[in-house]
């Protein structure tokens, strides 16, 4: 239950896209990293979110964190 907001933001997310998951990429990442935060609970196991299929995501942050600095 620690990370069922995320899920249901995804879920919603896909919901309103008509299912296509491409358009809830961000909500996806954001689920996938809260299970694998709480390892302790042995949700998922720690991988790198670029080898998870969302390097540009990632790119697209640091992005936006160097624009706003």
């Amino acid at each position: 239950g620690e990370c069922s907001a995320f899920k249901e933001r995804f879920m919603e997310c896909l919901r309103h896209s008509g299912y296509e998951s491409a358009a809830c990429r961000q909500s996806a990442m954001a689920y996938l990293e809260c299970r694998m935060d709480r390892r302790v609970a042995q949700l998922m196991a720690n991988e790198p979110l670029e080898k998870l299929g969302f390097k540009d995501l990632i790119n697209e942050k640091s992005e936006e964190k160097a624009e706003k600095s």
